[in-house]
C-alpha cells in the first residue's frame, strides 16, 4: 500500500473528513486529493509527520516502512474545532505549530488580554450624545458630569 493510501484509510477510519485533515494540514483539498491518490508521491516530511500526528501512527509506518499499525494508538484528536469560529480554528493552528516555550507564553498573553477585552454576555451601549427627545437642563447636565466623575459609579 503506498503512502497516500495509507492516509486515506486511515482518515476515513477515523472518520476524519478531506476539509479538516487538509485543514490541518495546511494544504488545499486538491493537494490532499493528491496526496490521497497518488497523483503527488513526493509529499513533504514535514506534511509526512504532521499527518501521522494527527491519524495517531508513526512516519514509519505512512511511509510503508512499517507494516503494522501500532496497536494502543490513542484517540484521534483529529477535530477540535467541530462547532468552533473561523477565529477559532485560526488560533489553535496557530498554538499547535508553537513549541512548548511559545505555548506557555501564548497562553500568558491570552490570560492578559483576557482581563482587557473580556467576552461581553450582553452588548455594551456606547451612546455618547445628549438626549434630543427632551429638554436638557443645566442641572442634568451637572448630575451626568457627576455620575461620570464618580468613582464608585
Amino acid at each position: 500500500m503506498e503512502i497516500g493510501s495509507r492516509i486515506k484509510t486511515l482518515r476515513e477510519s477515523l472518520h476524519i473528513s478531506q476539509v479538516v485533515l487538509a485543514d490541518r494540514l495546511n494544504v488545499s483539498k486538491q493537494t490532499l486529493y493528491k496526496y490521497e491518490n497518488n497523483i503527488i508521491t513526493n509529499i513533504p516530511s514535514n506534511k509526512i509527520e504532521l499527518a501521522a500526528k494527527i491519524l495517531n501512527v508513526t512516519p514509519a509506518y505512512l511511509m510503508g516502512w512499517e507494516e503494522n499499525i501500532p496497536e494502543h494508538r490513542p484517540v484521534s484528536i483529529a477535530e477540535p474545532y467541530e462547532g468552533q469560529s473561523t477565529k477559532c480554528k485560526t488560533a489553535i493552528n496557530l498554538f499547535n505549530e508553537l513549541n512548548d516555550e511559545g505555548q506557555e507564553r501564548a497562553i500568558d498573553n491570552m490570560m492578559l488580554l483576557k482581563k482587557v477585552y473580556p467576552r461581553m454576555h450582553e452588548p455594551l451601549l456606547n451612546a455618547a450624545h445628549e438626549r434630543t427627545d427632551i429638554e436638557i437642563t443645566d442641572e442634568m447636565r451637572q448630575h451626568d458630569d457627576d455620575m461620570m466623575d464618580d468613582e464608585n459609579f
